[in-house]
């Protein structure tokens, strides 16, 4: 009798267990992502105003900001690389965030220019894993439990992460930046290193040999055009990120209404995240991402003939579409392309196209428009740029597919 009962109560107990596990470990991947995009909330809007605070001049300050695109296109696929080839993505993850922390607490005390620069791009270089690595690490997840579709339903905390953050620092901490953005975006980096530390590692019987992935990796051509597109629409986004405070600033914008408008773009994420298990069944990627680099053209040329900063709430419900095309579908669609084996490494190579190498390009075009034109003439850039990037998207879904 008690052998029966254990035969009957065992495999129940065993599902619970594992049910309990899904969920703790799916809590987690919330956490990481929450904090990783409240980290961007903080630095990705008002660095710039951090820096000009501190009286660095224009072209200083663009120096700056065209730099740290570079170091993440130069660290952000290493990392990666060494990632999958040592299989040690945690390890190297907490590396990156306690890096990231350490240099955001010196920057904060520190003020020569030169030691500003050097600080934040140390941060920019030890932060360039967490997204792709961190991304890698989740899918390698999610496949293990069935449910890579449910990706969506992850990211959508880093999309509230940034909202609350980028809406709580707008608000509060505008007037007096420089004292408080190093000390909060320190404990936000410091506390993801600890979220980490509980990330699953998941061991794998694949072998390399030296840089043979790289090489099957530029040789899949419809990854290739697809990073070439993903390359203009980054520089657009990079564009309008660095920008958008002085955009807004221009059209007379309050303190409180800039804040509004930075953090609601990224709320109107999270139903178009929350849907995207439905959307995954009833559209193709290839749509869903085409629809998404559309709806970028739309909003900056709609932010080309806004005169007033209330007019910008409708049009960051664009946002909506925009931004989850290419940081959900998008990510879902390089990893459905490439072998699980370069899972990390593709993801790196995603990441430095879309936030380095176009980010580079986006700012530094973006600061000439600027200083040749003005504020607003950079959504013309940014017009282009989408139309282009459109065009080298067409090209990887209905181009040339051999080397796959």
């Amino acid at each position: 009798m008690p052998a029966l009962l254990l035969r009957i109560f065992i495999p129940e107990i065993a599902i619970i267990l594992r049910s309990a596990w899904y969920q703790l470990m799916n809590l987690i991947f919330n956490l990481l992502f929450f904090l990783y995009f409240s980290c961007l909330g903080i630095y990705g809007p008002y660095l710039a105003v951090y820096l000009a605070d501190k009286n660095f001049s224009g072209v200083q300050i663009g120096f700056l900001l065209g730099s740290l695109p570079i170091a993440i296109l130069i660290a952000s696929p290493i990392w990666s690389y060494f990632s999958d080839v040592l299989n040690k993505r945690k390890i190297l993850l907490v590396v990156g965030c306690l890096g990231a922390g350490l240099s955001t607490y010196a920057l904060g005390r520190a003020d020569q220019y030169s030691l500003n620069f050097l600080w934040i791009i140390l941060m920019a270089i030890m932060s360039a894993p967490i997204l792709p690595i961190g991304t890698a690490i989740v899918l390698d997840a999610l496949e293990s439990q069935g449910s890579r579709e449910k990706f969506s339903l992850v990211r959508l905390w880093g999309s509230l992460g940034f909202a609350i953050t980028s809406l709580i620092w707008g608000t509060f901490f505008l007037e007096e930046i420089t004292r408080y953005l190093p000390w909060g975006l320190a404990g936000l980096f410091f506390l993801l290193g600890a979220i980490s530390l509980l990330l699953p590692e998941k061991a794998t019987d694949f072998t390399y040999s030296g840089l043979s992935g790289l090489k099957i990796l530029t040789q899949n051509k419809r990854f290739t055009f697809y990073l070439l597109g993903s390359v203009f629409i980054g520089a657009s986004i990079s564009a309008y990120n660095n920008y958008q405070t002085i955009f807004f600033q221009s059209l007379d914008a309050s303190a409180l209404l800039i804040g509004i408008i930075v953090s609601i773009q990224a709320f109107v994420e999270i139903p178009t995240m929350l849907w995207m298990p439905f959307l995954f069944k009833h559209l193709s990627m290839r749509v869903m991402i085409m629809i998404g680099a559309f709806a970028l053209i739309l909003r900056w040329a709609l932010y080309l003939i806004t005169q007033q900063g209330i007019y910008a709430l409708p049009i960051q419900l664009l946002n909506g579409l925009g931004i989850p095309a290419f940081f959900v579908v998008g990510v879902a669609y390089v990893d459905r392309i490439v072998s699980p084996k370069w899972r990390a490494t593709a993801q790196g190579l995603y990441n430095a196209a879309l936030l380095g190498i176009g980010s580079g390009i986006g700012v530094y075009l973006a600061g000439m428009v600027y200083e040749w034109f003005n504020v607003r003439s950079i959504w013309v850039l940014n017009i282009i740029f989408g139309l282009i990037g459109m065009v080298l998207l067409g090209l990887a879904f209905w181009g040339p597919k051999t080397g796959e």
